[in-house]
């Protein structure tokens, strides 16, 4: 598998002739709330500052077992819209699938389908920020898990940053520390959790350690208020 460094390192897939190379141009015109649209990544612009490398590592490697079958990477691309606002200017904002974007274009490829769930293009920039917090699609922490505004969120797929505690909180979940919800961010709040109890040095170097205790608090009482909480 993958890890973080030689992913940053913008591990390539290889040759996609007749996939999605070359073979999604940007979107200039908005079509209806609810459809699919076949954008470029490089027009996609992230909504929150940071992901898990390790995981965008494992979509990686998704996506590495499917690029010899272009038409069957096509429809695992299809089955998997990003979903994205309309916001000033026509820019398309997603909302989800952060490490997913973020892996397809470390492949080096140009473009994915987009599903539009909303159309705010028509309100200023700060009447959109302010909107997109309200409805839960905007997080404005750092990697850190600092408060930050809006102008600094990165303008494409490829200025997102690496929080270690992003993928701690998906490998407690995967372990079955916790349960999977549709509240957004949900693995940020989890994620924020353990950057409160666990050291960096330790998530850092001994990911082993650091989920053995993060497994632990996530089932203690300590998270009875966090969404997913199974005990």
């Amino acid at each position: 598998m993958l890890d973080a460094a030689e992913a940053d390192s913008r591990w390539a897939l290889g040759d996609h002739s007749g996939s999605l190379s070359g073979d999604h141009p940007r979107c200039n015109r908005r079509i209806p709330v609810g459809s699919i649209v076949r954008a470029a990544l490089s027009s996609l612009r992230p909504t929150q500052m940071a992901v898990g490398m390790r995981q965008v590592s494992r979509k990686l490697r998704k996506l590495e077992k499917r690029s010899d079958d272009p038409r069957r990477f096509d429809r695992f691309l299809q089955d998997r819209p990003i979903p994205a606002v309309y916001g000033p200017g026509g820019s398309l904002f997603i909302v989800d699938h952060h490490h997913l974007g973020l892996a397809l274009s470390l492949a080096e490829l140009e473009g994915t389908y987009v599903r539009v769930i909303g159309d705010a293009s028509r309100l200023s920039h700060s009447a959109f920020w302010k909107r997109m917090e309200a409805d839960g699609r905007l997080y404005l922490y750092d990697e850190h898990g600092r408060r930050v505004s809006p102008s600094m969120l990165p303008e494409s797929l490829d200025g997102l940053r690496h929080d270690p505690y992003r993928d701690l909180a998906f490998d407690v979940r995967q372990a079955g520390g916790y349960d999977k919800v549709s509240r957004p961010y949900a693995e940020f709040l989890w994620a924020n959790f353990f950057r409160e109890r666990i050291a960096r040095s330790v998530v850092q170097r001994d990911p082993k350690a650091a989920l053995r205790i993060a497994t632990k608090l996530a089932r203690s009482k300590r998270a009875a208020q966090l969404p997913g909480y199974a005990c």
